[in-house]
């Protein structure tokens, strides 16, 4: 390392230490905020658990300061930046949030907080890469920092919703999923066996949000736990499908450049992504008619909301954004008259479009951009 960089590497410790002292100091508040609502040894543990994962989130933060470079390698940035500020903000919420793992159960407005806090993480994390790539500031660090953040956050939302028995307990398989995936490469370099690299893939990073979108929805205290466990099965298949395919590629078990894959993998999509969603959107559409015409729990301005919804959804006008909204309709059927064969099917029709978009005879589909591109770069800012 060159004595600039040392010298850069200095002042940037000294910003560490400035954001360990900001979150000690917002922990600090929390945890006064806390004992207006729990006993001393229920808000004492609260501070211990978002204590825990401040340290783990510094020690990564300290180790990871000689990389607050370009990812192609240049000298060291002397400030964090704006973008790797709000990564760290993201931290700042996760802290807090890890603080309701094995509490008594948060009751009144105090019940939503985990999953408010969730979800502002969520947003940030959309905006802290767009504000990386649009200022010309994507460092190393930056990646570093926002996957571990990630994987963090993820682990102890999904902590959460079990302890809430809003997801089962094999879920914290698919919140430790990076974790055990890296450590399952870990073991085969150790043991000597190939690890291949992942080739690029849209779909990976879209499931991957629609997961966590999905896990900051299913932390909201409306759900029952009948409605909750019936979504986690819907948003678990597609991301074990991710999980797997990419294990068997890394693995060497499948090679994902061979013809023979190429050819299974264009006739896949053609038949899940082409040929089956607008059938999927003629039943989306024709099961919210049918739940209007009953009135057990389509009525009012919910009943309107969905007619739209079914009509932008048969169309593929806009059909995610309409999946999306039909997603919430069935699940709000579901808590009120139970888990029936409509709205249950309806969730499905709804997932299943949300991760697979509209397909074949669909009229306007301007959210595949913005699901497909990563904003923020000049090139793309400029279109």
């Amino acid at each position: 390392m060159l004595y600039d960089d040392r010298h850069v590497l200095t002042g940037l410790r000294r910003q560490w230490a400035l954001v360990t002292l900001l979150y000690g100091g917002v922990l600090a508040t929390g945890y006064w905020t806390m004992l207006q609502f729990w006993p001393a040894p229920a808000a004492l543990r609260w501070l211990t658990l978002a204590s825990a994962t401040m340290a783990v989130q510094m020690v990564v933060l300290w180790w990871a300061l000689r990389f607050n470079h370009p990812p192609t390698g240049a000298a060291l940035f002397t400030d964090l930046g704006i973008a790797n500020s709000m990564t760290l903000t993201r931290g700042l919420l996760t802290c807090l949030m890890a603080g309701f793992l094995f509490g008594p159960a948060p009751q009144g407005w105090l019940a939503w907080a985990p999953a408010v806090l969730y979800m502002t993480e969520r947003v940030i994390d959309f905006f802290d890469g767009f504000v990386a790539r649009y200022t010309r500031r994507e460092t190393k660090l930056g990646s570093i920092l926002d996957m571990e953040f990630d994987g963090l956050g993820i682990l102890i939302a999904v902590g959460i919703a079990i302890q809430l028995d809003h997801l089962p307990l094999w879920y914290l398989i698919l919140g430790l999923g990076r974790q055990l995936f890296i450590f399952g490469i870990w073991v085969r370099q150790r043991l000597g066996w190939p690890v291949f690299d992942l080739p690029p893939s849209d779909h990976r990073r879209l499931i991957a949000g629609f997961q966590t979108g999905f896990i900051s929805i299913i932390l909201w205290p409306t759900w029952t736990t009948e409605v909750a466990m019936a979504a986690a099965w819907l948003f678990a298949v597609p991301l074990l499908f991710s999980f797997g395919r990419d294990w068997l590629v890394v693995s060497a078990t499948l090679d994902a450049a061979s013809p023979g894959y190429q050819r299974v993998r264009q006739r896949a999509k053609l038949i899940f992504e082409q040929w089956l969603p607008p059938l999927v959107r003629l039943l989306g559409a024709a099961l919210v008619g049918w739940m209007i015409v009953q009135g057990a729990s389509l009525t009012g301005g919910l009943a309107w909301l969905a007619a739209l919804a079914a009509v932008l959804l048969l169309l593929g006008a806009l059909g995610r954004a309409a999946a999306l909204v039909l997603a919430f309709v069935a699940a709000f059927s579901a808590v009120q008259i139970g888990l029936r064969l409509d709205n249950a099917l309806l969730l499905l029709c709804a997932v299943y479009i949300l991760h697979l978009g509209s397909g074949r005879l669909a009229a306007w589909t301007p959210e595949e951009y913005y699901l497909h591109t990563k904003l923020g770069a000049r090139d793309e800012v400029s279109l």
